[in-house]
């Protein structure tokens, strides 16, 4: 294998065309040159009018095509952005006035629900002032009932302790008037 490389490196670098063409090189043929430039000429032509007449101008209709493609979107996603943008402000807007009516209802709410509180208290107290009066009353009564019934009592006791200890009959009226005055100084 490696007498085959060198041997075709031999033949690659030989000094005459004829060893060359017996080689079987034939682009190394000086003689066939002229052929191959021409038909290099014509093969680069050929490309180059497939590639600017069809290929270049369906590669540049594509990419136009892409970029207006784009363009379409970025210019629908601006009016989409821009329209999300008012939809938040109409929002922003119609939260604050909910915040600021429930505020005020809250307000009022709460000035109601004072008012009533306050009235509640009133009734109460003018209820309880009324109740603490009558109460004072009864316990006046009641007082003046205990006292003129103690006065009876101390009076009844004292005539049984007189008659007992003296054996004296008193009368009960005369000995309430005793009690009561009794009861007056003191």
């Amino acid at each position: 294998m490696r007498r085959d490389i060198a041997y075709t490196t031999v033949l690659l670098f030989a000094s005459s065309p004829a060893q060359a063409q017996d080689a079987g090189l034939p682009q190394t043929d000086v003689s066939t040159y002229p052929s191959q430039i021409f038909w290099l000429g014509v093969c680069f032509i050929a490309l180059y009018v497939l590639m600017s007449r069809l290929s270049l101008p369906r590669v540049a209709e594509t990419l136009e095509r892409r970029r207006t493609q784009k363009d379409g979107d970025l210019k629908l996603a601006a009016g989409w952005n821009e329209e999300a943008e008012k939809i938040r402000a109409q929002y922003e807007k119609s939260l604050a006035k909910a915040q600021s009516t429930a505020a005020a209802t809250i307000a009022t709410a709460e000035r109601a629900v004072s008012n009533k509180i306050a009235e509640e208290q009133s009734k109460f107290a003018d209820n309880s002032r009324k109740r603490l009066a009558l109460a004072e009353q009864n316990i006046a009564k009641a007082k003046v009932n205990a006292l003129s019934s103690l006065s009876d009592i101390a009076a009844d006791i004292a005539a049984d302790m007189v008659q007992k200890i003296a054996d004296v009959q008193v009368n009960k009226a005369d000995a309430k008037k005793m009690v009561v005055s009794a009861m007056k100084e003191g």
